[in-house]
C-alpha cells in the first residue's frame, strides 16, 4: 500500500497541530505584511486605484472613470470593494490593496476547507504554506489590479462546483454548494469578463466527463443556481448597454474576444511563456513539482479523484492564457491554488514520513523570496507620482487645475487628490492614437463614451494656450511633465519648476497680466 493510501486510512495520526482558525489567521497576516511597503505601481496600480478614486470621488458607484471619462476595459467589482476600502479606511497604497489581499486570503480558505475534507487537515495546512509561499502568488496578493481578485474567484468557483458534485455523489446535502459555485462564477465574471464562468466551466466540465458523472452536472446545471447567476452577473452589464449603446459592442467584442483571438497588442509572447514563469515565479517548489512526472505519482490513491482535478485544473488555465499572442504574467494565477493541492499531495507523505527538514528549508527559501520581491519593488517606484503629490499637496487647493503634458500619471489622482480630473495635453488628433495600444488609447476611447467630458479633458497645445489666455486672474494650474518641457512649450519658458526629481518635473502656473503678456500677446 502507498504512504499516500497509508495516511489516508489514519485519520487519528493526522490531527491537526493548529486549529483552522490559527491557520488561516496567520495566512492573512503573512499576505498582509508588506502591503504598506510601496508606493503604487505603474501602470496597472495607479490605473485601477486612480479608476476607483475617481468613481468615489465623482459620486459615480456604477460607470467606472478615468480622467473622468467612462473606462470600460473591465467590469467594476474590483473598483467597487476599492471604493468601499477607501471610505473605511482613506486612501493609502495599502487599501487599493485590499481587494486582492482579501481575495487572495478567500481562495487559501476555501483550498484549506476543501483538502481538509476531502484529504486531512496536514494535508490542508501544507497545501496552504506553499500556496501563500509561492513568489507570484505573494506579490499577486499585494497588487491593485484585477488578477487576484478573478483568479480568487475562478478558483473557488471550481472548488465549490467539485464540491457540489462531490457532495452528490456521497449522498449528502448538496444545493447550498452549488448556489455558491453559481454566486462565485458571476462574481468572477463581474471581476473580469467572460473568463469567470468559461474557465471554471470549462475546467469542471473535464473533470465531471471524466469521472463519467452525469448527476454532478445536473447538480450545477440546478435552474435556481443559473437563475442566481444571471441575477449577479447581468444586470450592470445590462444596465451600461442601456446608458452607453456602443458598450456590448466595445466591451465584448473588442474588449474580450477579439484582444483574446487578434495581434497587435502589448506583451506579445511566445506560446511556452507561461511554463518559464510557473517554473521561476514558485521557486522553490516547482522543484517539488519534479515528483508529479513521475508514472507512480498518478498510480496512488487518489480519493474522489482531485490529482486529476488539479491536473486539469492548470492544463485549462495555462493552455486558455497560452493561446493570445498578448500575455501578462499575472493571467496564470487561477493556475496556483490547483498546484497548491498538488504540491500537497507531494509534500504532505514526506512529511508524515518525519522527512519534514526540506519542507522548511523549502518555507524558509520561500519566504526570503517573496520578501526580497517587495523589497526591489519598493526600491523602483517607476515613476510614481506619490513623492511629488506629498511635497505638494500643502499647497495645492481645490479649485486648481492639474495639467499633464505628453502622459497620464495614472496614480496622479489618487496622490492628489484632485477634485477634477486633469487636462491631458497631447496630439489627439494624430491618426496613430487608434492603431497604439496605450494611455492614449485608453482614453481616446474614453472619450467615445463622453464626448463632452473628452472635449474638456483632452486637450491640443494650442487649446491650453487658449484655455491660459481667457483664466480669470489668480487661476492655478499645477503642470506636471519633464524637464525638457521648459524649452517644448512657451506658458513654461523663463519658470523654475516647483518640484523636479529625476525626470519629474512640476511647475505652477498662475493667470496674470504677466501670464497673458508673454503667452497671449497682451
Amino acid at each position: 500500500m502507498t504512504s499516500a493510501a497509508l495516511r489516508r486510512d489514519a485519520p487519528a495520526a493526522s490531527s491537526p497541530a493548529w486549529p483552522a482558525w490559527r491557520v488561516l489567521a496567520a495566512f492573512a497576516a503573512w499576505l498582509a505584511c508588506l502591503a504598506w511597503a510601496r508606493a503604487l505601481a505603474l501602470p496597472d496600480e495607479g490605473r485601477y486605484a486612480g479608476v476607483a478614486w475617481e468613481m468615489l470621488r465623482a459620486d459615480s458607484p456604477l460607470v467606472p472613470l478615468l480622467d473622468g471619462m467612462p473606462y470600460f476595459h473591465k467590469p467594476p467589482l474590483y473598483y467597487w470593494l476599492a471604493q468601499l476600502s477607501y471610505a473605511v479606511f482613506g486612501l493609502h497604497a495599502w487599501s487599493a490593496r485590499l481587494p486582492s489581499l482579501l481575495a487572495a486570503w478567500c481562495a487559501g480558505a476555501g483550498l484549506y476547507a476543501f483538502v481538509r475534507r476531502y484529504r486531512d487537515p496536514r494535508q490542508a495546512r501544507l497545501s496552504v504554506l506553499a500556496l501563500g509561499l509561492m513568489p507570484l502568488y505573494y506579490g499577486a496578493a499585494q497588487f491593485a489590479n484585477l488578477d487576484m481578485l478573478v483568479a480568487a474567484l475562478i478558483s473557488l468557483a471550481v472548488l465549490a462546483a467539485a464540491d457540489t458534485a462531490l457532495r452528490r455523489s456521497q449522498g449528502r446535502p448538496y444545493r447550498a454548494m452549488s448556489l455558491a459555485a453559481a454566486a462565485l462564477a458571476a462574481l468572477a465574471v463581474l471581476a473580469k469578463g467572460l473568463i469567470g464562468v468559461a474557465l471554471p466551466g470549462a475546467i469542471v466540465l473535464g473533470w465531471l466527463c471524466l469521472r463519467r458523472d452525469g448527476a454532478g452536472m445536473r447538480a450545477l446545471l440546478w435552474w435556481p443556481a443559473l437563475a442566481l447567476f444571471a441575477v449577479l452577473a447581468v444586470p450592470w452589464f445590462w444596465f451600461m448597454q442601456v446608458r452607453y449603446p456602443d458598450f456590448f459592442h466595445y466591451f465584448f467584442v473588442y474588449q474580450q474576444l477579439q484582444r483574446f483571438s487578434q495581434g497587435g497588442f502589448n506583451n506579445a509572447q511566445p506560446f511556452w511563456f507561461y511554463l518559464p514563469v510557473l517554473a521561476g515565479l514558485c521557486l522553490p517548489w516547482s522543484a517539488w513539482a519534479l515528483a508529479w512526472f513521475r508514472r507512480a505519482f498518478w498510480r496512488e490513491a487518489d480519493p474522489q479523484g482531485l490529482r486529476r482535478l488539479a491536473l486539469i485544473w492548470m492544463a485549462v488555465v495555462v493552455a486558455f492564457f497560452s493561446m493570445p499572442q498578448s500575455k501578462l504574467i499575472g493571467y496564470v494565477l487561477p493556475a496556483l491554488p490547483a498546484a497548491a493541492l498538488l504540491l500537497g499531495e507531494v509534500i504532505a507523505p514526506r512529511w508524515a514520513a518525519g522527512s519534514r527538514r526540506p519542507v522548511r528549508l523549502a518555507a524558509a527559501g520561500a519566504s526570503a523570496l517573496c520578501a526580497a520581491a517587495i523589497a526591489i519593488a519598493a526600491a523602483q517606484p517607476r515613476h510614481s507620482a506619490s513623492a511629488a503629490a506629498r511635497a505638494l499637496r500643502g499647497e495645492m487647493q481645490g479649485g486648481d487645475v492639474i495639467v499633464t503634458l505628453h502622459a497620464y500619471p495614472f496614480d496622479l489622482g489618487f496622490y492628489t487628490r484632485s477634485a477634477n480630473a486633469p487636462w491631458v495635453v497631447d496630439d489627439w488628433s494624430d491618426p496613430d492614437i487608434a492603431r497604439r495600444d496605450n494611455w492614449r488609447k485608453e482614453l481616446k476611447d474614453a472619450a467615445g463614451f463622453d464626448p463632452a467630458m473628452g472635449a474638456r479633458n483632452l486637450v491640443s497645445e494650442a487649446q491650453w494656450r487658449e484655455r491660459l489666455c481667457a483664466a480669470p486672474d489668480g487661476a492655478r494650474f499645477w503642470v506636471w511633465g519633464v524637464p525638457e518641457d521648459a524649452r517644448r512649450y512657451p506658458a513654461l519658458a523663463g519658470l523654475a519648476p516647483v518640484y523636479a526629481q529625476g525626470r519629474r518635473a512640476v511647475w505652477r502656473l498662475e493667470a496674470d497680466a504677466a501670464l497673458r503678456q508673454r503667452l497671449c500677446g497682451g
